[in-house]
């Protein structure tokens, strides 16, 4: 009977050693990666993305459903660009309905509401007369392009009757490889990005926006609308 209660204490024990030994080994595992991407690697995209995130944390202005960098709040256009807020916005070319050319970096110079959105999306059905009603008072000072992604490559009439039902005058572009759907990294749809006068992402929104939405954003990133 002893010696089942000293085994039975030994297992114990060891069980508590074991748990202290494998504690150890991942504190030390996660030392190692926060000091692999925030310390040795000073040139890292993800230790420039994580200083960037610490250091205008205070300066992101959230919203319900989108968050925006404020004016003041320096760029990254040092670095490679990228989809995220302060960083220079992927420049990309695709065509229209009518086979026009359209690029991103063809409007620098003036703030852009990029827009992407599908004919299969109901919030992008929602927010479409939003967007034209903000293009038709803001189109002086703002460029506002949407990007179709329909992963059919048949759907270009499809995207015309949708374009038509809601009167649609600003620039569309088709995205039908969904290269550009891959290098802005979406993951559902409709997502819009406030770019302003130099190419830099200062705000990102996902789902469907009203007008006054719109305004607020670039009266947060810009000085082209008046507040």
């Amino acid at each position: 009977m002893g010696s089942d209660i000293l085994r039975h204490v030994m297992l114990r024990k060891l069980r508590i050693a074991l748990v202290g030994v494998f504690v150890a080994v991942g504190v030390g595992v996660l030392g190692l990666v926060f000091y692999s991407y925030f310390i040795s690697n000073t040139t890292g995209q993800l230790r420039v993305r994580g200083e960037t995130a610490v250091n205008t944390s205070a300066e992101i202005l959230t919203t319900s459903r989108g968050e925006f960098i404020d004016k003041t709040v320096p760029s990254q256009v040092d670095q490679n660009p990228a989809p995220f807020m302060t960083y220079e916005a992927p420049d990309f070319e695709l065509t229209d309905l009518e086979g026009d050319a359209f690029s991103l970096s063809q409007f620098k110079g003036k703030p852009v509401l990029l827009n992407f959105w599908a004919t299969w999306c109901p919030p992008c059905r929602k927010e479409m007369p939003d967007l034209q009603a903000f293009d038709e008072k803001y189109g002086e000072q703002v460029q506002v392009l949407g990007v179709n992604w329909d992963y059919q490559s048949d759907v270009s009439e499809e995207v015309r009757e949708f374009l038509d039902e809601y009167d649609i005058t600003y620039p569309n572009v088709l995205d039908k490889s969904g290269e550009v759907f891959v290098k802005y990294q979406l993951t559902g749809l409709p997502v819009t990005y406030w770019i302003d006068e130099e190419g830099v992402i200062r705000g990102i929104w996902f789902g469907a926006m009203k007008e006054e939405d719109i305004v607020t954003g670039f009266q947060k990133i810009t000085d082209v609308i008046d507040e």
